[in-house]
Formats: structure tokens, C-alpha cells, sequence
């Protein structure tokens, strides 16, 4: 039991190790603030309210 616990939990190890996470400006609140900051930096409106 041992033996197949042990390469298990290795390759688990590793495998979480090599996840790449996603740039914040991808995610959901990321577009959000993105889109805001954009629309006050070129001029769409004034101060558009906040929504996220």
C-alpha cells in the first residue's frame, strides 16, 4: 500500500507545483477595473459608477 501511496502523492506534488495561475486582468473583477480605468483614462465618461 505504501509503495502506490508514495509515487501518488509525488506526482500530486508536482503537478500542483507546475499550475499556472491566471493574470489578474483576466479574471472576472480584473475586466471589470480594466474597463473602468479605461474608460476614465480616455474619455468616455467622466467618473462612471463603480460596479464591481
Amino acid at each position: 500500500m505504501k509503495k502506490l501511496l508514495v509515487p501518488f502523492v509525488i506526482a500530486l506534488v508536482v503537478f500542483t507545483s507546475c499550475r499556472v495561475e491566471k493574470p489578474y486582468y483576466e479574471t472576472a473583477i480584473g475586466k471589470k477595473k480594466q474597463k473602468y480605468y479605461n474608460s476614465i483614462q480616455y474619455g468616455a465618461k467622466n467618473h462612471p459608477k463603480m460596479k464591481f
